[in-house]
């Protein structure tokens, strides 16, 4: 069998990028300067980078999937430019009332990317901004958990 691989996943806004309240316009791209050799230093570990955001404006009609998706793919151009592949985005579309199992502080999106990437959860390592979401799930995982930029 393969050996499992680690794995950073890493929140979106106000990790990556500056959080505009439902951020989705790529005009309103702004990214964290100090982010970047903090993952640079992940991948050149040989971790796999993988975003985990909830992403609520979606079902609440704020934007579209299409627009969140080119919102993703311009992250992704600024940080392979970097020398930083984000392997993928999980998205969580769901508002908080619908309670799902993928919306943060809700484990999976992690469970989904660790099966499809062969990641050894328990060697990986969440970042983010928030104790109550990002910090949450890493504590349900059992997994170090590093905050950013943020705020409770």
């Amino acid at each position: 069998m393969d050996k499992l691989r680690k794995a950073v996943f890493v929140d979106r806004d106000g990790t990556l990028n500056y959080d505009n309240g439902y951020t989705h316009k790529i005009s309103d791209l702004k990214i964290y300067d100090d982010i970047i050799p903090v993952l640079k230093d992940y991948y050149d570990q040989g971790y796999v980078i993988i975003v985990i955001t909830n992403q609520s404006g979606i079902n609440r009609g704020y934007y579209s999937i299409e627009d969140m998706e080119a919102f993703n793919t311009r992250l992704a151009e600024i940080f392979i430019k970097h020398g930083i592949k984000i392997e993928e985005f999980f998205y969580c579309p769901h508002r908080p009332d619908e309670h799902c199992s993928c919306r943060k502080p809700e484990t999976g999106l992690i469970e989904m990317a660790a099966e499809k990437y062969g990641i050894d959860i328990k060697s990986s390592i969440v970042i983010g901004d928030s104790e109550s979401t990002d910090g949450k799930m890493a504590s349900r995982l059992g997994i170090k958990f590093i905050k950013v930029h943020g705020y409770n």
